[in-house]
């Protein structure tokens, strides 16, 4: 019995790909939820950075909306261009192919902008929002840039649903 449960704890922590995006739940010290995409395609961000995007949700599943959207407290939006997040007060600009668009200094550090506080509420929510509903965004800073297909990425932001209660 031991072993059919390692077996399916194992199957429900492994990435799900969704066309170059990937939903990966973390069973270790509670539950984790990212979705990422990166030029290689590689499913682990964590052994090779390079031009990426994360949409990690905290543990506070319950607090997510029905469709596993990001609520208030529980989202953090990190990109990478080449291994290299934007460094404090660095001018970063976010473009969508359906026209959004954000253009902010960034604080520095992994986090671009989460919505732990009320002013990163509304471009996390953007952000989020237009990853499913545009084709591409393209995200540039500090003289880099890279535009990321966002075919595949509804797909994989909805692979969290399972685990909602």
């Amino acid at each position: 019995m031991k072993a059919i449960l390692t077996a399916a704890l194992i199957a429900l922590s492994s990435p799900a790909m969704a066309e170059g995006w990937y939903f990966e739940a973390s069973l270790e010290g509670g539950a984790e939820f990212w979705t990422f995409t990166n030029a290689t395609g590689d499913v682990s961000p964590r052994r090779k950075m390079g031009d990426e995007i994360w949409i990690i949700r905290s543990d506070e599943v319950n607090g997510l909306g029905p469709d596993g959207a990001c609520s208030f407290d529980n989202c953090t939006v990190k990109v990478m261009l080449g291994g290299q997040v934007p460094g404090s007060r660095e001018r970063v600009q976010v473009t969508f192919s359906n026209g959004e668009a954000l253009d902010f200094e960034a604080r520095g550090g992994e986090v671009l902008f989460d919505n732990y506080s009320t002013a990163g509420m509304g471009a996390t929510a953007l952000f989020v929002e237009n990853i499913r509903a545009a084709k591409w965004v393209e995200v540039g800073f500090g003289g880099r840039a890279h535009r990321f297909s966002l075919m595949g990425s509804a797909k994989a932001l909805d692979a969290i649903q399972p685990y909602l209660h």
